[in-house]
């Protein structure tokens, strides 16, 4: 299902703060893992994971590779995971 395959890219911690950034606007490898404090190669491969889900694409700007989520809405859903996350933690306190 592709449901699933969505919900294993975004389950990591890593992959949702380089979604979130993102969401932000275009980002090279670089701006990434100096936000995130992730290795770059590190970030390299979660893109790679995060585009193979379709949920990052990626294009060339003279010899650097930007990559921008590849639908606007991808920001809005990490955002309300953390939301409702957030409220239900709350509750349980």
């Amino acid at each position: 299902m592709k449901d699933d395959k969505f919900l294993k890219c975004i389950v990591d911690a890593n992959r949702r703060k380089i979604l979130k950034f993102l969401g932000e606007g275009e980002k090279c490898v670089n701006e990434i893992s100096e936000f995130t404090g992730i290795e770059q190669s590190l970030v390299s491969h979660h893109l790679k994971m995060l585009r193979d889900c379709g949920l990052v694409k990626a294009r060339q700007y003279g010899k650097k590779t930007m990559y921008s989520l590849s639908d606007d809405e991808i920001y809005s859903i990490i955002k309300m995971i953390e939301k409702v996350a957030y409220k239900i933690i709350k509750e349980c306190e």
